[in-house]
């Protein structure tokens, strides 16, 4: 008489029940939710992620509505009140570095050509008033900022990169746009000087 042994590994495996995979299935699922949920940044605190682009070209006069109107660390600013004048309106953001690096720039240029006829409106795109006005009065910008927190004006010029720049001419129509780009003191001449000196 003949014995006859089944190894292991020939021997015929159980299937796995549906209910498992679903079970497990499950588990990943809300495994996922709760790192989530812990790691998630509570909306009010999040620094504001604006992502560069490479495309879309500035909007041209054409396609912008260059008015708005907005809170400001010195009362309400709005371009309406700079009819008649040339005004660089400039978005901008503290955690940004080329917007920190081309404000000394600008300035400079706003206190050198404020009385003829230009000024620099630093439209600051979604962060709080204390954020933005301790920046400023560290510094000792002078030019006027606007806070832009909802970034409705940021959108109204079709933006989506930092830092960003629209000439506006005396009649409120758009005349130049930076976009997006930091200035120099050298672009500012070169491309704004002749305009006021027209």
């Amino acid at each position: 008489m003949s014995s006859y042994r089944v190894s292991r590994s020939t021997r015929a495996r159980r299937p796995i029940s549906p209910w498992m995979i679903l079970a497990g299935a499950a588990l990943i699922i809300v495994g996922g939710l709760v790192v989530m949920t812990l790691t998630r940044q509570d909306a009010s605190t999040a620094v504001p992620r604006i992502v560069p682009t490479l495309a879309g070209a500035a909007p041209t006069a054409a396609t912008l509505s260059t008015d708005f109107k907005l809170p400001g660390l010195d009362g309400s600013v709005a371009v309406a009140d700079y009819r008649g004048s040339y005004v660089l309106v400039n978005f901008w953001a503290t955690w940004c570095p080329p917007c920190r690096a081309e404000m000394p720039d600008l300035d400079a240029y706003h206190a050198a050509n404020r009385d003829n006829g230009f000024t620099v409106l630093a439209v600051n795109v979604g962060e709080d008033r204390a954020t933005v006005e301790g920046f400023i009065h560290a510094n000792g910008f002078s030019f006027p900022v606007a806070l832009d927190i909802n970034s409705a004006v940021f959108a109204q010029y079709q933006r989506e990169s930092l830092p960003s720049s629209f000439l506006i001419g005396p009649d409120g129509t758009l005349v130049k746009a930076w976009v997006p780009g930091a200035l120099s003191r050298a672009t500012l001449e070169r491309d704004i000087t002749p305009l006021l000196a027209g």
